[in-house]
């Protein structure tokens, strides 16, 4: 499937999770996503690499629902202790709003694993800007860079035998912060030499340019992203009958 379609569907599904915000509307999605990572995932390793990043924020996640389920207090309420008041809405707001996050995290996992180069030529094919899509290209290339600085990072204490997941949570707090500014400016010096030999190759010095390959779109890519495009708006159709 070429990059174009995946990113109409994952603007559709992203943009259904924001505007419905239920329970039934969250699963769908959920499974429709988990469909799309069985397609495009030709590899284990790549659901392996899913699977790890979202155990890693899982735990941020569930944290989150539990604040949301204590501290907001909408609804019928099931249970009252002190400042602690359970209500209906708000265990509905915490597993809507965990879901939409794993959601999140399961689209990411399709888009980071994604060639620079075929966002450039994508964007560049929907006619927008050079610097444009070299700017959307480079944010989106940047987070995996700064997980696998960070990763890094982690690997150099392991191999000193240092494991942040045995010291106290407070300590341990305190040491993703002191490694959190290393690795940005890491990050951001690799950018900085990327952008040193993009104006010693010319970047912009004139205003079209040219490319090896092209991104053209087969039937099936323009019959998938119409589908999709016609379930958008058939949802929100029937939604609002």
């Amino acid at each position: 499937m070429n990059l174009r379609t995946l990113l109409v569907i994952v603007l559709v599904i992203t943009s259904l999770s924001v505007i419905y915000q239920d329970l039934i509307t969250q699963t769908c999605l959920i499974g429709l996503a988990l469909v799309l990572i069985g397609f495009f995932s030709h590899s284990r390793h790549n659901l392996m690499r899913i699977w790890h990043r979202l155990r890693r924020i899982g735990k941020i996640i569930v944290t989150l629902m539990i604040f949301q389920i204590l501290f907001r207090n909408e609804g019928n309420s099931l249970f009252e202790f002190g400042i602690i008041n359970i209500t209906t809405g708000g265990i509905e707001y915490g597993v809507i709003s965990s879901m939409r996050f794993t959601l999140i995290i399961l689209i990411a996992g399709l888009l980071f694993d994604v060639p620079y180069s075929k966002y450039l030529l994508a964007f560049r094919a929907w006619k927008f800007p050079y610097e444009l899509s070299f700017l959307i290209a480079s944010v989106i290339h940047f987070i995996p860079l700064f997980s696998a600085e960070f990763n890094r990072s982690l690997e150099a204490l392991a191999l000193r035998g240092i494991e942040l997941n045995k010291i106290p949570l407070l300590q341990r707090a305190k040491s993703y912060n002191t490694l959190l500014f290393p690795v940005i400016a890491r990050a951001i010096n690799d950018v900085k030499s990327r952008t040193i030999s993009l104006e010693l190759r010319g970047f912009r010095l004139y205003p079209e340019r040219t490319s090896l390959h092209q991104d053209k779109l087969a039937k099936r890519d323009i019959l998938v992203q119409g589908l999709a495009l016609l379930c958008f708006v058939g949802v929100i159709v029937l939604r609002s009958v």
